[in-house]
């Protein structure tokens, strides 16, 4: 289920980011990139909650 959370919450990032690029009259020459500033941010969470449930995952097979 918490894949699920994740790769929702990563689909709302990038729609959310598509607006929030915006320059479209000209300046596209722009330092930032939110698009992929929020696909990296949740992509980072994402791989922070896999290890994590992988860890959980081990010790919860050596406990048994």
């Amino acid at each position: 289920m918490k894949k699920t959370v994740l790769l929702t919450a990563l689909a709302f990032a990038l729609i959310a980011a598509v607006p929030a690029h915006a320059q479209l009259d000209g300046c596209s020459d722009s330092p930032e990139n939110p698009t992929l500033i929020l696909a990296g941010l949740a992509g980072g969470a994402y791989a922070l909650s896999s290890v994590r449930m992988r860890i959980r995952a081990r010790r919860a097979a050596k406990k048994q």
